[in-house]
């Protein structure tokens, strides 16, 4: 009911300032508030159009201009578009884009899919040099605040001197120039607020600034977010029979933030010239805290929708832990005009990190005699709802003291990637309507991953942790009774029972004390099994890249072509162990490839407003770290004889495609357009198992050349298609008041599959059959409100071995709000409502009818102040 009452109050106070905004107006000057037209343009000192009182028209006629002016298929956002909507990153501002799907994690934006396609399809790159993900190529786009960027373009097409590296898109982030703003300059937006589910406190903080001249620009910017969630979770699981075994039920407590850092120097020494030097340092942090109670039920009369279980099985899952993922982006650039020729550089080093710390202790009942007993039935979601009966008699709420034993799982892993970048570029005017390009470009990467953690003894055998027995060996204090707090936990979902929240962190501190203890009792002579790297999942991965391109542009006045080929060579080289009984083994392999990309890009201007385009295009998607991994483990017992693990012989996906497209640039800041594409991938990669076919594993004078390998693997053939339509408008036409009201809207239309083994057709991951994005917008005298809706229909998560057992999520929608008011010319109040409805994020295997996972997040409100000089 709070909720409620919050977003009502909002919403009514957002039409009420409206109202008193529009009348102020009118009172004081109406000739003020203008629409983007050319009697409302006025040139500023430096003869560049200036709308005034109009920043989102502005801004969408801005990234209108990029879109329209590309050689390739291109969707932009200026860095004005972002910061005037709930954005605090990347992902978020690529969510109102056509063709963008968002993947959520407990409700943030973090990967994007364009067109449908699989996260592993889309590539990032700064200032046009690609980086890797920090998750195994994968790019965490809530790792990059908006308030760093000037412009983000989605490149849907590629041109010959982009690396082929990406099948659905590039999203290129460009970073503030001071040269493009001559002067001194500033930039400040301080926020604050809350998150209702659990009234976590949220905040934002970010600060540039920046001095050009004709010839020298610096810019130092920095940001930081962060705010406290809690997530209500529920993962039922079922069997064969569509009986539910066992239902996960779990709290979540997260605080999250991104912190930035960049610099950037620019000398300009004559005209024709520009050198630059730009370094830039993000990282996410994600601190959580999980209970979890997981019931296994058991007995014949159990169904999907209603059983009992006496003496049910009841464990724990306690952990405070943190996830961190980093960017480190370093590039020299320089432009270089002589004469006909043009010539650009770059000289590059990034580096990302991805940790993940997060031991579990897992709480168990040991005797039945402590045990409740638990019937079930249907509710909201389709999600069971429990009624618990303690041991000790009592109901309601869940007895958690009624275990006696605790044991440690250490979840502790990551990974380093270091990238070297070399790229030269050229283009020549053979003729004032044919230019000639060509370059080439080499990368060095590296990725290592060091093992995760496992418990090992002294002598490099595997055990257990049981805190019960450690702590009384040790004489040290282990009471996980007393972390059990007084404070039931505050849930949106219904589950049926309630519990109390409990002290994680001084769990954890407990924890830490009680391995330290045992590693000193190792050091003398003790045989604890403790969290030890395990050298039998180290594994290092090299990568190099030569490419070459070259392409020939042909412009006229209502014509351009742009008809080229890119080659790359790769090469790999993994290499890792081979765990074979209690013995390991190095392993090595590389591989070496070789492909051509060619393109071919058409564009006409049929009338002063219509653009057509055509292409032909090609690319790639490189396998994982990972997946190309040497290290295995090796099965030699007769009648198993099998193979797990990586494989460095992987060739990346490729695909070739058509796009075709009509643009309608029918007024300012105004679109009409509707984009077909085409698709056809190969060499699709997926995980089964198959024959080794090959002498990669025969040491130790074993033939395993038959062994079964259960792998990562190229195979089948795929395709992927749709349509785009898109539509944007500020409503000029209208009367006052309603001249300031105006649409951005989009709906994408997809479809594909690509062939099993099995021989089972299956949509690819990720692909949504619909995508819709509609944002309305209001701003007249100085007030601005924009409201955003997002749907998507149901996606493939994770293929299994059958159709009933694939994993889906739901079908979604999200509502955002937006308000700004700009005091004085400079100083502006915000209000930013994200996820106002607090859709849930649900996944299911078969049919909604049996949930995977149901999460429920709250909704985010964040109120401050920004100001620009």
């Amino acid at each position: 009911m709070t909720n409620d009452i919050l977003k009502a109050a909002l919403v009514a106070g957002t039409a009420m300032a409206a109202i008193m905004a529009q009348n102020a107006a009118a009172e004081e000057n109406s000739a003020a508030v203008t629409a983007v037209s050319a009697e409302a343009a006025a040139m500023d000192e430096g003869g560049e159009i200036v709308v005034n009182g109009s920043p989102i028209r502005e801004s969408l006629e801005a990234s209108l201009r990029v879109q329209r002016e590309a050689d390739n298929v291109v969707n932009a956002i200026t860095a004005d578009d972002a910061g005037r909507f709930p954005d605090q990153t990347v992902a978020a501002a690529l969510a109102r884009l056509p063709g963008i799907g968002v993947q959520r994690d407990q409700g943030q934006e973090r990967y994007v899919q364009v067109r449908g396609a699989p996260t592993r399809w889309t590539v990032v790159s700064f200032d046009g040099v690609n980086v890797l993900g920090a998750e195994e190529r994968v790019f965490r786009f809530d790792s990059v605040p908006a308030a760093l960027i000037s412009t983000v373009e989605l490149n849907k097409t590629l041109l010959p001197d982009m690396p082929a590296e990406a099948l659905a898109g590039r999203v290129n982030i460009k970073t503030y120039s001071a040269l493009d703003k001559p002067g001194f300059h500033g930039y400040l937006d301080l926020g604050y607020g809350f998150v209702d589910l659990g009234n976590g406190p949220q905040e934002q903080a970010a600060g540039r600034l920046s001095y050009g001249s004709n010839v020298f620009g610096i810019t130092l910017a920095a940001s930081h977010s962060q705010f406290e969630q809690q997530t209500d979770n529920s993962e039922p699981r079922y069997d064969a029979a569509g009986a539910l075994r066992e239902l996960r039920n779990a709290k979540y407590i997260i605080e999250r933030e991104i912190n930035s850092l960049s610099g950037k120097i620019e000398f300009r020494p004559a005209d024709g010239h520009h050198i630059s030097a730009t370094s830039l340092y993000t990282e996410f942090l994600d601190h959580e805290q999980r209970n979890q109670y997981t019931f296994t039920f058991t007995g014949a009369d159990r169904t999907g929708t209603s059983g009992a279980t006496v003496d049910a099985n009841v464990t724990g899952a306690f952990e405070q832990g943190e996830y961190k993922t980093s960017t480190f982006f370093n590039i020299l650039h320089g432009d270089h005009e002589f004469g006909r020729l043009r010539a650009s550089w770059d000289a590059a080093y990034v580096e990302t990190e991805s940790k993940i710390d997060l031991p579990i202790i897992s709480q168990s009942s040991t005797t039945a005699a402590l045990r409740p007993d638990v019937t079930y039935s249907t509710g909201k979601y389709n999600l069971p709802v429990l009624t618990v009966t303690n041991a000790n008699g009592s109901s309601g709420a869940l007895d958690q003291f009624a275990f006696d034993r605790e044991t440690l799982t250490a979840y502790v892993l990551g990974s380093k990637t270091k990238s070297y970048t070399g790229k030269a570029d050229f283009d020549y005017d053979v003729s004032d309507a044919i230019i000639v390009s060509f370059g080439g470009q080499y990368d060095d990467r590296k990725s290592v991953d060091p093992g995760a953690l496992a418990l090992l003894r002294p002598d490099g055998t595997s055990g257990s942790f049981a805190m019960r027995d450690v702590a009384a060996a040790l004489g040290l204090p282990w009471t996980p009774g007393a972390f059990v707090t007084g404070t039931p936990v505050d849930e949106d979902l219904d589950r049926g029972y309630v519990f109390n929240y409990l002290n994680n962190k001084g769990m954890r501190q407990q924890l830490d004390a009680l391995i330290a203890g045992a590693r000193e009792a190792n050091a003398a002579g003790g045989t604890f099994a403790v969290p030890s790297r395990n050298p039998a999942l180290a594994n290092t991965v090299k990568e190099r890249i030569i490419a070459g391109y070259a392409s020939v542009s042909w412009k006229t006045d209502d014509l351009s072509i742009v008809a080229g080929a890119r080659v790359e060579n790769t090469k790999i080289r993994s290499t890792g162990t081979a765990a074979v009984g209690g013995a390991l083994s190095p392993v090595s392999v590389s591989s070496d490839y070789t492909f051509v990309y060619p393109s071919l890009h058409l564009n006409y201007d049929a009338t002063d407003e219509l653009k057509l385009r055509a292409s032909f295009v090609s690319g790639a998607a490189r396998p994982s770290f990972v997946e190309q991994r040497a290290t295995v483990t090796i099965n030699d017992a007769a009648g198993i004889q099998s193979i797990i693990g990586g494989n460095p012989a992987l060739k990346p996906e490729r695909a070739f495609g058509v796009d075709a497209s009509a643009e309608w640039y029918f007024a300012p800041a105004s679109l009409l357009s509707v984009n077909g594409f085409y698709r056809k991938v190969k060499d699709t990669l997926f995980e089964t198992t198959a024959p080794v076919g090959d002498s990669r594993f025969d040491f130790g004078g074993v033939d395993r050349s038959g062994y079964i390998y259960s792998s990562t693997l190229n195979g089948g053939d795929g395709k992927l298609y749709g349509v785009e339509f898109a539509y944007n408008q500020p409503f000029t036409f209208l009367p006052a008041p309603f001249d300031g009201l105006g649409a951005q809207a989009s709906l994408t239309l997809v479809d594909g599959d690509f062939e099993l083994p099995s021989g089972r057709e299956v949509a690819f991951p990720g692909t949504s059959k619909r995508i819709a994005n509609l944002s309305l917008f209001y701003e007249k005298a100085g007030f601005s409100a924009r409201v955003g809706y997002q749907h998507r229909t149901k996606w493939l998560d994770d293929i299994s071995v059958d159709a009933t057992s694939d994993i889906y999520w739901a079908s979604n929608e999200r509502v955002d709000l937006s308000v700004r008011y700009e005091l004085v010319k400079g100083f502006t109040l915000y209000a930013d409502v994200v996820n106002l409805t607090n859709e849930p994020g649900i996944r299911y295997t078969g049919s909604d009818a049996t949930p995977y996972e149901v999460e429920l997040f709250g909704t985010r409100y964040l109120f401050g102040v920004k100001a620009n000089f």
